[in-house]
C-alpha cells in the first residue's frame, strides 16, 4: 500500500549533543515567504528564504522555528546598524483607520513581524526530528539499518518537508544522516527519526 502522506509533521529540534540550547540566528527574511514553520531554510544575500529542495552542497542554513511573514520587502522592519529594534508590525491586519491612510488595524493576537525570522542552525550540534516517507509513493518503514544513512528531503502538498526514502544518492540528493530511530514511534509506517545535517549541506560551518 502506497504512503506518501499529504501531510506530515514539522521538523523540530529534539536535543543537542553537548547538552545545551540549539544555537539559533535571526537573519532578516527574504520577501514573499510564506512558509511553515519546520522549514528548512537557506540564506540568500544575506536574508532567509525557503530552501529551493535542489541545492545539496551548502544549501541549508537551518530549520525556522516560526511561520514566514510575508514581508512586502526583504527585512521589512528589521533595525538597521545603531538602531533599536522598533514597535514590531504584523502581517495580519483589518479594515482602515479613519484620517489616518498609512494606519491599520491590528487584532489582538496577531503574530508580530520583526522583519527577521528564528532559525535553529545546521551544524554538528543539533539533533532534529522529522518524518519519514517517499516521494515515489512506497511504503515507508524505517529500521535499525537506517541508522547512519543518508538521505534527502522533499515538501508534501501541504508545506512541510520530510525525510524522502526516494532520495538516497550521496553527493547528488541527500542533505542529512538518520542518528535514531524515534524512542516512541520505533519502526513503524511514516515513523519520524532523529538526523543531523550533513557539513556538506551545512551552509555555514561552524
Amino acid at each position: 500500500m502506497a504512503s506518501l502522506l499529504a501531510n506530515h509533521a514539522e521538523i523540530r529540534v529534539v536535543q543537542t549533543k553537548s547538552g545545551n540550547t540549539e544555537m539559533t540566528d535571526n537573519p532578516n527574511e527574504a520577501a514573499g515567504q510564506t512558509f511553515l514553520r519546520g522549514t528548512p531554510v537557506q540564506l540568500n544575500a544575506g536574508n532567509a528564504q525557503a530552501w529551493d529542495g535542489i541545492t545539496v552542497a551548502n544549501g541549508i542554513f537551518g530549520v525556522v522555528l516560526e511561520d514566514g511573514h510575508n514581508l512586502a520587502t526583504a527585512g521589512a522592519g528589521a533595525p538597521t546598524a545603531f538602531t533599536p529594534v522598533g514597535f514590531p508590525g504584523t502581517g495580519t491586519t483589518f479594515g482602515t483607520v479613519p484620517n489616518q491612510p498609512n494606519a491599520v488595524n491590528i487584532p489582538e493576537g496577531a503574530p508580530p513581524s520583526f522583519g527577521y525570522v528564528l532559525v535553529a542552525e545546521a551544524n554538528f550540534d543539533t539533533i532534529f526530528e522529522a518524518q519519514c516517507d517517499n516521494s515515489t509513493g512506497a511504503a515507508t518503514t524505517p529500521v535499525q539499518a537506517n541508522v547512519g544513512s543518508q538521505f534527502g528531503m522533499s515538501k508534501d502538498a501541504n508545506g512541510h518537508w520530510y525525510i524522502d526514502f526516494a532520495k538516497i544518492t550521496p553527493g547528488v540528493n541527500t542533505v542529512l544522516v538518520i542518528t535514531q530511530l524515534d524512542p516512541i514511534d520505533g519502526s513503524i509506517a511514516n515513523a519520524r527519526v532523529y538526523f543531523q545535517f550533513l557539513k556538506s549541506a551545512m551552509q555555514i560551518v561552524l
